[in-house]
């Protein structure tokens, strides 16, 4: 894409879906459709963008802006151009490391998202990180699902909660298993939530 931000992308799902699903995470893996089989078992089409994590952490400010911010406003931009009109909405689904951008995504999109999803999303690092994250979640007015898994050490219960504190309309289910929380252990229960009304007959 043009600009300082670098992101791959692809769609899959059903072309002409008037359900617009956008998934959101770090690296040309996450363009992959988790579960084709689930995924086509709804009238949806999905986006997905993988991020480029030098792009999204890297120090410094373009603009007065930080990456995340500017990437956060590019993710907007190519959500507001894949939707039919105008009044549309959208789900929106961050994964891991792509949560801080699908978060300032989805404030800056503010109705627009109706839906959204985070799995295995961890809370910022550090204190400074925290305290500005969380003006950014008290802005979101879309309803919220928060996946984590319970033996995950890079998000698991603690993170979860941080995120459901910040956000007005969220929810947490914590999900049991040993190891790491991957997409496509809960893709069919993220779509759920994010696409409903959307599954084929």
């Amino acid at each position: 894409m043009a600009g300082d931000v670098r992101m791959s992308f692809r769609s899959f799902g059903i072309p002409g879906a008037a359900r617009l699903v956008v998934l959101v995470g770090v690296g040309a893996a996450v363009a992959i459709d988790p579960l084709p089989a689930v995924t086509l078992s709804r009238d949806i089409r999905v986006v997905a963008l993988g991020l480029d994590v030098r792009e999204i952490e890297d120090p410094g400010a373009y603009g007065g802006e930080t990456p995340a911010e500017l990437t956060a406003q590019k993710v907007a931009t190519l959500i507001r151009a894949e939707l039919d009109h105008p009044q549309a909405t959208a789900g929106l689904v961050a994964y891991r490391g792509g949560g801080d951008v699908a978060l300032r995504a989805a404030a800056v999109l503010g109705e627009t998202i109706d839906r959204l999803a985070l799995v295995a999303v961890p809370r910022p690092e550090t204190a400074f990180d925290r305290e500005e994250l969380a003006r950014v979640l008290a802005s979101i007015p879309a309803e919220t699902l928060i996946v984590n898994g319970q033996r995950d050490e890079a998000a698991a219960a603690e993170d979860a909660e941080w995120c459901e504190e910040g956000i007005p309309a969220s929810r947490v289910e914590m999900v049991p298993g040993d190891g790491p929380l991957a997409l496509p252990d809960v893709w069919d229960r993220v779509l759920t939530h994010v696409a409903p009304g959307t599954k084929r007959r």
